[in-house]
């Protein structure tokens, strides 16, 4: 169902909305209902005010709670390309921005981590 507002409030559902911002508007309004979205959105929503993390087995969800006590739901971004992208192409200086300073600066200024960063970058490798 893609309406969530058509959601039967005696029961249990299951529904899909466009975005994040809407998925965690709707769940911030929906008693009992439960989403999933990155910490650092959650974060300019409201936060704390609005929402509750789930720690699992008491490890909290969040980029410390990854590489500090291996919190076991994250997930990884990758970006593919159709094999090595050419020197000087849009794509190289593309990949080359996400993985120096400046681009990681902002990656890490909206509660993101380089893979090459993190101590346990095993599970940064796709199969």
């Amino acid at each position: 169902m893609t309406d969530c507002a058509a959601l039967d409030t005696g029961g249990y559902g299951r529904c899909e909305v466009g975005s994040t911002d809407t998925m965690l508007d709707t769940v911030a309004s929906t008693p009992g209902a439960l989403g999933y979205s990155e910490a650092a959105v959650v974060a300019g929503h409201g936060g704390a005010d609005r929402f509750v993390k789930v720690a699992i087995d008491g490890r909290q969800p969040t980029a410390e709670g990854v590489e500090e006590t291996n919190y076991p739901y994250w997930q990884t971004e990758f970006a593919y390309t159709y094999g090595e992208p050419p020197a000087g192409s849009v794509a190289a200086a593309f990949l080359n921005f996400l993985t120096r300073q400046s681009g990681g600066d902002i990656l890490h200024e909206h509660g993101h981590g380089l893979c090459s960063e993190a101590r346990n970058s095993g599970e940064c490798r796709p199969d």
